[in-house]
């Protein structure tokens, strides 16, 4: 085989050969190597000192684009004859070797069957040709004789007489140009007989059986739900009711509940659940499945529910904001929204939030603005979200937030933020969801991120702004000293309610404080002493004369 590997190779040598072993694609030697590491596939070497990588032969249309779209040059190298139980040379040829006149001829064979017949996107067209006495000639140089031709999403195919499944690709080029001048007038003679006798079984009496939809119904459906849907690939049917005498796929299916529509190239489907189903079964129904009485509704209902509820001043299109109760805790629940088809994290609601959306006081613009913030700020452009200048005139000279991925090390799995100004570093401190949604989403420049963040490292008055003793107990006298060890301590004294203990200052802390002048005592008391002072204020005075008693 790699004699033959290696004979077809040389045909081609600009060219990365796929070579087609059984129900495989084979790849050798640097041609290996190279598309290994385009199409992420392990070398192996089934033979020493010879890489080689294979994949299935059905999985030919998902790798070759990749190594089109790689920049390389690929030919095919397919089976033509079955080896025999004699010793026979296998045939092979390559698709590099046939005429792009056979391609031509083929696809004008099958552009005109669908002319005549339509796509079928639905259910195959079966065209009966047992009759017509219709000989065709394969490329393997075998004579057949054509029993059916189908056509399914405008791929045609046939059946010969004896049951094998024939691609266009299969049959020499003489024979397509006879078929191109025969079938489509066969085709249009049949689907006419058809027609015909629809006519006479149904005169003009209207049946009061529902009748499933034509496949012009069908695809008028399915145009008009993928224009309501716009760009979305999915659409969440929240409030779509159980419609009694909907039939969809057998006709025990009835009373279904759809909750969910697919757009997916050239058809929709959806899921949805009959009564009795268990909660996690999701069946799916697709526009066949669905009687045409019922077109109009659906589509109604999905423009519906792609109606933005809201339009951010992005011009973001907000929709499915709505509430649900946890399945995991009772009385729990989460406020969700899709913004321009994207589902975004739900969030818990608070319990007052709770009531007040469900009798309707707070509005969805007020929930939304409330628990997506960010999703309603107006985006910064790149220039100013990129700008590093901080709020006391100084600018950072490096910026950067990443994702701790190391496990050994702490905060892994985090989004840390590191940042550099000059010569000096600051540590690398993890973003809270509000922080990561302000950066993310870009309503906050990077200077302004990082006072938020890394602000008392960075020895901003703005960072200490946010510290404030409490206003409803008498100002506390705050005392730092410095003891023997070299240690600075901070307490405060609350009148005849006593003294806090002592708590040691950060670097940081006192930087602020002694040098940079962007820390008062008063501030600091308050980040270190807030809970003692509170806990302080609400015990029992304490006499100067009850330290002496025993």
């Amino acid at each position: 085989m790699l004699k033959q590997y290696d004979s077809m190779k040389a045909k081609h040598p600009d060219a990365m050969l796929l070579f087609r072993s059984g129900d495989f694609y084979m790849i050798y030697r640097d041609d290996a190597v190279k598309a290994s590491k385009i199409l992420d596939l392990s070398l192996t070497q089934k033979t020493k000192g010879i890489d080689m990588i294979s994949f299935p032969h059905h999985a030919l249309d998902t790798y070759l684009p990749k190594l089109i779209r790689a920049g390389e040059r690929v030919a095919i190298c397919d089976q033509l004859e079955m080896p025999r139980k004699e010793k026979v040379e296998l045939s092979k040829t390559t698709k590099a070797e046939v005429s792009d006149n056979a391609k031509d001829l083929r696809d004008n064979l099958a552009s005109k069957i669908v002319e005549t017949v339509g796509k079928n996107n639905h259910h195959a067209l079966v065209l009966p040709l047992a009759d017509k006495a219709l000989n065709a000639e394969t490329t393997r140089g075998e004579n057949t004789e054509l029993a059916k031709m189908q056509v399914l999403r405008g791929r045609v195919t046939f059946i010969d007489s004896e049951d094998n499944k024939l691609q266009l690709r299969d049959l020499k080029a003489n024979t397509i140009q006879q078929l191109t001048d025969t079938l489509p007038s066969i085709a249009k003679a049949y689907l006419e007989s058809i027609k015909s006798k629809e006519a006479v079984s149904h005169p003009t009496t209207q049946s009061t059986v529902a009748q499933a939809a034509t496949t012009e119904q069908q695809q008028k459906f399915i145009d008009d739900i993928k224009a309501a849907m716009g760009s979305s690939k999915m659409v969440v049917l929240p409030d779509f009711g159980t419609k009694k005498g909907v039939v969809a796929g057998t006709d025990e299916d009835k009373g279904i509940s759809l909750n969910r529509v697919y757009a997916w190239n050239d058809n929709v489907s959806f899921a949805g659940s009959v009564p009795g189903d268990d909660a996690s079964k999701r069946r799916y129904y697709h526009p066949e499945n669905i009687r045409p009485e019922f077109y109009d509704y659906l589509i109604s209902e999905v423009k519906r529910a792609v109606a933005p509820q809201l339009i951010t001043e992005n011009g973001q299109k907000v929709t499915s904001a709505n509430m649900f109760e946890s399945p995991k805790q009772e009385g729990k629940y989460f406020f969700y929204a899709r913004l321009d088809g994207v589902g975004l994290h739900p969030k818990a609601v608070k319990e007052a939030d709770v009531e007040a959306f469900m009798k309707q006081e707070i509005s969805v613009k007020d929930m939304f603005a409330k628990y997506y913030p960010t999703k309603m700020a107006k985006q910064l452009s790149k220039e100013d979200f990129d700008n590093t200048k901080l709020s006391d005139g100084r600018e950072l000279t490096t910026f950067r937030v990443y994702k701790q991925r190391n496990e050994d090390k702490p905060h892994f799995g985090e989004y840390l933020l590191y940042a550099e100004m000059g010569d000096k570093r600051f540590h690398a401190t993890p973003l809270t969801h509000d922080q990561l949604d302000m950066y993310f989403d870009r309503t906050q420049s990077k200077g302004q991120l990082a006072e938020k963040v890394i602000g008392e490292q960075l020895h901003l008055k703005s960072a200490y702004e946010k510290y404030k003793l409490p206003e409803n107990i008498p100002t506390p006298e705050v005392r730092i000293r410095k003891v023997p060890e070299g240690a600075w301590l901070i307490s405060a004294n609350v009148g005849n309610k006593g003294q806090t203990a002592e708590k040691k200052l950060s670097n940081n802390d006192l930087y602020s404080l002694f040098k940079s002048k962007t820390a008062t005592k008063e501030q600091l008391g308050a980040k270190y002493l807030m809970e003692d002072i509170k806990e302080l204020s609400q015990s029992h005075s304490v006499s100067r004369s009850q330290g002496l008693k025993r």
